[in-house]
């Protein structure tokens, strides 16, 4: 059986996947006819077979909204606002905490066009992961393998990648995985792999390099969209060594750019995780045989998930890791003898076998653990991870499942000749061994379906994905976490508490969100310093690279009156986040009190350089150039800061006074009656914009009713 894993030595019209063979069910394609006709079985009818499967398994998603962080990537992201960010998404790897530019360019362009409502996203979303399903089953008939539209359709509705389909953010996943299947294509056609398996194997190799060109591109894009695909390349030479036996010098050639680009695209993401995502510090420290052991439980951990989907989860336990014995050194150990096995057998069982492994080991390389990113201290496993790795060993299942049925059917044939039938019941034999292997495809579709479309209804709504997550691990701090912000969104404070304490009981006081939030609740709840400054410690103690703790730790001690300390403390937070738009702008509201206007100014130039986009740093820098006579100045660093954010009260406000004084009293009532609209009690507005309507010679009258 393993020996069909590979291309065999066959006639071409037998190793044709699209010839209508008895496998010809599989592929949903149709029998005889014109151009048209074919073209309408085998492409027309497929496709609109994927689109509707898909549309049915993750039609509950409609009513989804946004979960975990999709708020911060797309909601609270400022990039998403104008046009000429765009020229920022891509050249400026600082603009945000992770350095994806394609997968942010389209955020940004469904943003434009549906805003803050989840339903459009959730739509391209579906529409996206159907682009994929399909290229994927165009991809393996390019490849002759069997039961191409089935197995393309267990990808599409497998219950491992609804996280990917389901949580906006991971259209990562999702952009990346068409980039990638358009990059195999492209590399297919320039090697020639998609010949006839009799020719391919042992004629010259031909290569087509204008498809090369189209491979480098869509590699590239694919990076863009998400590192963790960085991989592939490797990938690709063993795909080719499957079909040709062999990676000539050609190929090696070929594939050095792709590294390029992998090692380029590795460093960035490297730091970027490291200074954006703060992924460093003891918690991302590791022995080599915790790594070992990590990776291999990893490895078996997907593999067993896609043969058993149940629970799926949103975050999986963490291994324990100091927990680990020299006994778990064998999840490697038999994970890499595996690997030794199918490769030393390829002689008897052939190529196919062990590229399926190898590919599936390489894709799933970039989250094994060895390369350090912020996920880590929550899980070592995820869905989303595992999404582009589930594909070869789809692909190994569905080719086993179809080996088998032909074996089966072979021996029927074998044993029919010695059975006296007449013509019509041979023929009812043929149409029941059709009608077989549709009804194996149909209940494989039919169970992974439902299991998938239950899946989606944990999503509806979004906090139920963490509810659902405590049923099966209740050691889950980090659903304790995201429901304490949710109960902080809604006014919930008892249950925020509730959560915070259930987080912190759990990680033995170590959790830096909860610390977090519990600070921040006495903080601006109860009123209550020295309780908020004792949490804010204690997260600080955690993870010191958490700019926001920092700022309200800094406001703890200003609020004490101990100014000195804040800028201390906002120095040291400066010191290890250099590129902290937050910390510099803070830094410069503790030295402006202090009267150090120079070091102020810098610090809100600086705040401004890290993020274009800090409506408040430049509003502060107005402020203070307005307090040393610079109002020119002033004027245009307040107009930025309205354009940025145009609910910015004070800004308007200040803007306001600075037209009245300075000539412009048309303009300057329009601003006052900004601010009222945002601030109906904001007495001196009023009075303000009295005095412009009488300097612009218009009849005072009483604007509003919150004097």
């Amino acid at each position: 059986m393993a020996a069909d894993l590979q291309p065999s030595i066959n006639p071409p019209e037998k190793n044709d996947p699209e010839a209508g063979s008895q496998n010809a069910t599989f592929l949903f394609h149709g029998g005889q006819g014109g151009a048209w006709r074919t073209f309408v079985a085998r492409v027309i009818y497929p496709a609109l077979g994927m689109f509707v499967l898909c549309l049915v398994v993750y039609y509950p998603l409609h009513a989804a909204g946004f979960i975990w962080d999709d708020g911060y990537w797309i909601l609270s992201n400022p990039t998403m606002h104008h046009w000429r960010d765009i020229p920022v998404i891509w050249f400026n790897p600082m603009a945000f905490m992770q350095y994806y530019p394609l997968s942010v360019t389209a955020y940004f362009l469904q943003y434009q066009l549906w805003g803050a409502n989840p339903l459009g996203y959730h739509v391209v979303s579906v529409i996206l992961q159907v682009i994929c399903a399909l290229f994927l089953w165009r991809i393996l008939l390019q490849l002759r393998l069997r039961a191409a539209w089935l197995a393309a359709a267990i990808f599409a509705i497998n219950p491992l990648v609804v996280e990917s389909v389901a949580w906006v953010v991971e259209q990562k996943n999702l952009i990346s995985g068409i980039c990638v299947l358009a990059t195999v294509w492209a590399w297919i056609r320039f090697a020639s792999l998609d010949r006839p398996d009799d020719v391919v194997e042992y004629a010259e190799p031909v290569y087509h390099w204008k498809f090369y060109a189209l491979a480098a591109v869509f590699y590239f894009l694919a990076v863009c969209a998400k590192t963790f695909v960085c991989a592939l390349p490797a990938a690709i030479l063993v795909l080719t060594w499957w079909k040709l036996g062999r990676v000539t010098r050609k190929h090696l050639l070929a594939s050095v750019p792709f590294f390029i680009i992998t090692a380029g695209a590795g460093w960035m993401a490297a730091w970027r995780e490291r200074y954006g995502a703060g992924a460093h510090g003891k918690a991302y420290h590791f022995s080599v045989f915790q790594h070992l052991v990590i990776a291999g439980k990893d490895i078996w951990f997907y593999a067993g998930k896609l043969f058993w989907p149940h629970p799926i989860l949103m975050v999986y336990p963490r291994w324990h890791v100091h927990g680990f014995t020299t006994l778990d050194i064998l999840y490697p150990i038999a994970a890499a003898l595996v690997a030794v096995v199918c490769f030393a057998a390829q002689k008897r069982c052939e190529r196919g076998l062990f590229a399926a492994i190898a590919i599936y080991g390489i894709m799933i390389s970039p989250s094994l653990g060895f390369v350090t990113f912020a996920g880590m201290t929550i899980t070592f496993v995820a869905d989303h991870y595992f999404y582009l790795g589930c594909i070869s060993l789809i692909v190994l299942v569905t080719q086993v499942g179809a080996i088998t049925l032909e074996r089966l059917q072979s021996v029927g044939k074998a044993i029919e000749p010695g059975i006296t039938q007449p013509p019509a019941s041979r023929a009812a034999v043929a149409g029941y061994k059709n009608t077989l292997a549709v009804g194996v495809a149909s209940v494989v579709l039919l169970a992974l379906g439902a299991v998938s479309y239950s899946q989606c209804l944990f999503y509806i709504p979004p906090i139920e994905i963490w509810v659902h997550e405590l049923k099966y691990d209740k050691q889950c701090f980090k659903a304790h976490e995201t429901l304490a912000m949710h109960d902080k969104a809604h006014g919930h404070f008892n249950q925020e508490v509730a959560n915070c304490r259930a987080a912190l009981k759990l990680t033995k006081g170590k959790d830096p969100l909860a610390n977090y939030l519990m600070g921040s609740f006495y903080l601006e709840k109860r009123h209550d310093i020295k309780s908020a400054m004792s949490y804010l410690r204690a997260s600080l103690k955690v993870d010191s690279y958490q700019a926001k703790a920092i700022v309200k730790l800094a406001y703890c001690y200003e609020q004490q009156g101990n100014w000195a300390m804040a800028v201390t403390d906002l120095q040291r937070g400066i010191n290890l986040m250099p590129r902290s738009s937050r910390l510099y702008l803070a830094y410069g509201v503790a030295q402006s009190h202090l009267g150090n206007n120079a070091l102020a100014n810098k610090a809100y130039r600086d705040a401004i350089t890290c993020n274009p986009h800090n409506a408040d740093a430049r509003y502060n820098l107005a402020v203070l150039l307005d307090k040393s006579g610079h109002w020119r100045q002033a004027i245009a660093l307040y107009r930025q800061a309205l354009e940025l954010n145009p609910q910015l009260a004070p800004a308007h406000y200040f803007y306001g006074l600075d037209l009245l004084n300075h000539g412009h009293p048309n303009q300057a009532a329009k601003q006052f009656r900004t601010v009222i609209a945002l601030s109906p009690n904001h007495k001196s507005a009023y009075k303000f914009l009295a005095q412009a309507l009488k300097a612009a010679g218009h009849p005072q009258r009483r604007e509003g009713g919150g004097r």
